[in-house]
Order: structure tokens, then C-alpha cells, then sequence
């Protein structure tokens, strides 16, 4: 909605594809949530007043030059607006499906710990996908002067960080690097399939960047299964 809304009416797709796409993915979310309980419905719609007005201007700011404006509330995150949005869906996706397998009986739950990192995962690979979406945008976003951690540092230094900080958060959260009470201790078989999953991760998106957001192959691609790493990045917790 948020892309669709920031296109040209000249350039938007026809009005009954786009009302097909959306009422329909409306039809599947409302069927899903009747067969769920409260709690979870809870948990999967408290972020979405959020997401609706994300792209919308509706937040009224006072400037001395421009006087009382409504801006959009992604522009108010600076650069943290792709991990606000990591946080978002891993609560969506990540969370609130461990909740909802915890709540039944059949079901024997895992530790508070392992659903505390293994969410955290998500949030790690939900942000690699959002800051990745941004690097994309740089253009776009630069001329609608919002201040994206891509806009600040470009291309190759947002990568290099996220690189950096992927392969150093997953290690501590798979304990690949245990930090304990007696010191820290390596992992070395951990640490390694860490460094290939981020590493297969930052080179799948490097690849994808060489596409404008136009292509819907390269980036439908990645929306489908750019958080696949993620998955054997959870598995790898029970180890």
C-alpha cells in the first residue's frame, strides 16, 4: 500500500488489479483471524494501525518555516525506520506464532530463552530485508528527505554494517559466541555456519541490488524467499 500510494497515478497499476490484489489478501487475513483465539488476534493486529497510516501524512508537526504540516509517520524514524519495521513484523510473524503454539495443549512449549532469541532472529533477518528494501530506494527516498540509515551511509558501507553486525548478533544469539559467567567461549562449527548464512544472505540481496525496484523478478523473488536463512538460523538453536 505504502508503494502504491507513493506512485504517480499515471504509473499505478489498473484499479480493479489493484482492488483484486488487496481485497483479496483482506479475504485471507479476515478468514485466518476468525479461527484464532483473542490473544493471538491481539498479538498479530496491535501493529497494524501502524502499518495502515505508515505512509500517510497524518502526524501534524510545527516548523517555523512551514508552519503546521502532516507528515508521514516514516519519515519521523530517521535511521531507525527499517528496524522499527524489523520489529514489527518479527512480532507479527516471529512472536505471535510461538505464542499461539504455546497456548496449546498439545504442544509442549520451548524455554522463554530459545523463543526470546529465536525471535530476535527474525527481527536480525526481517531488518537485513528492510535495510536491503531501503538501500533500493536510496533515490526515491532521498528526494522525499527521509533520512534512511542507506541515505546517511550509501550502498557498500550499509552493507559492510550489516555484514558486521548480522554475523556478531546471530553468533551470540545461536551461541556460536557463548558469553557466561567464566568468560566467553567460541563455537567454531556454530560460528562457521553463521558466517554462511549472513554471507549467503548479504550476497543474495548485493545481486538483487543491481535491479530497480521496478523488477518484479529480482524483488518478488526476495520478498518470497529472502527470510529463508532465517529458518536454519532458528534450527540451529536447538544444537
Amino acid at each position: 500500500m505504502d508503494t502504491y500510494k507513493d506512485l504517480a497515478p499515471s504509473n499505478r497499476p489498473a484499479k480493479w488489479i489493484w482492488k483484486s490484489w488487496v481485497y483479496g489478501l483482506w479475504a485471507i487475513v479476515l478468514a485466518c483471524t476468525a479461527t484464532l483465539d483473542l490473544h493471538t488476534i491481539y498479538d498479530i493486529y496491535r501493529v497494524l494501525p501502524l502499518g495502515l497510516a505508515w505512509g500517510i501524512p497524518c502526524v501534524p508537526l510545527y516548523s517555523i518555516s512551514k508552519g503546521w504540516i502532516l507528515s508521514k509517520p516514516k519519515t519521523l524514524l530517521f535511521e531507525a525506520k527499517s528496524l522499527v519495521v524489523a520489529f514489527c513484523m518479527a512480532s507479527v510473524c516471529a512472536e505471535a506464532s510461538m505464542a499461539y503454539s504455546c497456548r496449546q495443549k498439545e504442544y509442549q512449549c520451548a524455554s522463554r530463552d530459545l523463543r526470546a532469541r529465536s525471535f530476535y532472529l527474525a527481527v536480525l533477518y526481517q531488518f537485513f530485508r528492510e535495510t536491503s528494501c531501503d538501500i533500493r530506494d536510496i533515490p526515491e527516498d532521498t528526494k522525499e528527505g527521509l533520512k534512511t540509515l542507506p541515505v546517511k551511509l550509501g550502498k557498500q558501507n550499509t552493507m559492510l554494517l550489516l555484514a558486521t553486525v548480522g554475523i556478531l548478533a546471530e553468533s551470540i544469539l545461536t551461541h556460536g559466541i557463548d558469553i557466561t559467567t567464566t568468560g566467553i567461549v567460541i563455537k567454531a562449527p556454530l560460528i562457521a555456519r553463521t558466517l554462511l548464512r549472513v554471507g549467503m544472505t548479504m550476497l543474495a540481496y548485493w545481486q538483487a541490488l543491481r535491479f530497480p525496484r521496478q523488477n518484479s523478478w529480482a524483488w518478488g523473488s526476495m520478498s518470497l524467499l529472502g527470510l529463508t536463512p532465517v529458518l536454519f538460523a532458528q534450527a540451529a538453536l536447538r544444537e
